[in-house]
């Protein structure tokens, strides 16, 4: 399972990533991605709230917006979604 994260958000990757999490670049990571990082939001996601579940079953991916969130939120979503 991966987190695609959008650039711009270089510090909360590194974060991630010691914590040996996969992370790849937002709309570049292939499949089996199971949570997206977004900071800029574009208007496909512009009404999006903080944490959104998007997909059903196996192909459900969890969406969250960093701008909404503080680095601590999101490291605590990322690790209750990931186990």
């Amino acid at each position: 399972m991966k987190i695609a994260i959008q650039v711009g958000l270089g510090e909360l990757t590194e974060k991630l990533k010691s914590k040996g999490y996969e992370v790849v670049p937002f709309r570049d990571g292939g499949s089996d991605i199971r949570i997206t990082i977004i900071n800029d939001v574009d208007e496909e996601y512009e009404e999006i709230d903080p944490v959104t579940f998007m997909g059903q079953g196996d192909n459900e991916m969890v969406l969250i917006d960093a701008s909404k969130l503080s680095q601590t939120e999101v490291i605590a979503y990322v690790d209750k979604y990931m186990h």
